[in-house]
């Protein structure tokens, strides 16, 4: 028996290579391409609002930019090293900088745009995006005659 270099194109790993193609293609159409998911991120959904919780620790309030135009949430993060003097032995912590925009959400997801807020807590960026009053569930009585 001889040791083979794994091949993506191999006729033994197509099913499985396409389970993680069809994965990318779903998670591109639905607001995430690869790129973003490197920064781990929930979304939560109440009756009243949705609740983006997005995981940047070690940044500075200044290091953080949330912005909204024209329906549209742009989340920038951005921590610069300045190299510093230190002798290093392992240097995992590294810049960083992560984009993400959340395109028409004023009317896809019927977001108040005007009352979005935001903070950042222990490392954890939570972004509040009320929804509009007609976006509410609501319990409509039945009359008896």
């Amino acid at each position: 028996m001889s040791l083979q270099r794994w091949n993506y194109g191999s006729a033994s790993i197509p099913a499985f290579k396409q389970v993680f193609t069809n994965m990318d293609k779903f998670l591109n159409s639905f607001y995430f391409s690869p790129t973003e998911r490197l920064v781990p991120m929930d979304v939560v959904e109440t009756d009243s609002t949705y609740e983006l919780r997005i995981a940047v620790p070690g940044l500075a309030k200044d290091d953080i930019k949330v912005d909204v135009k024209e329906g549209n949430l742009m989340v920038e993060a951005k921590k610069v090293d300045d190299g510093g003097e230190e002798n290093y032995l392992y240097k995992g912590l590294s810049s960083f900088e992560f984009n993400r925009s959340f395109s028409a959400l004023d009317e896809n997801l019927k977001v108040d745009m005007e009352s979005i807020s935001s903070k950042y807590r222990n490392g954890l960026l939570i972004i509040s995006l009320p929804k509009k009053k007609e976006a509410m569930p609501r319990e409509i009585s039945v009359e008896v005659s």
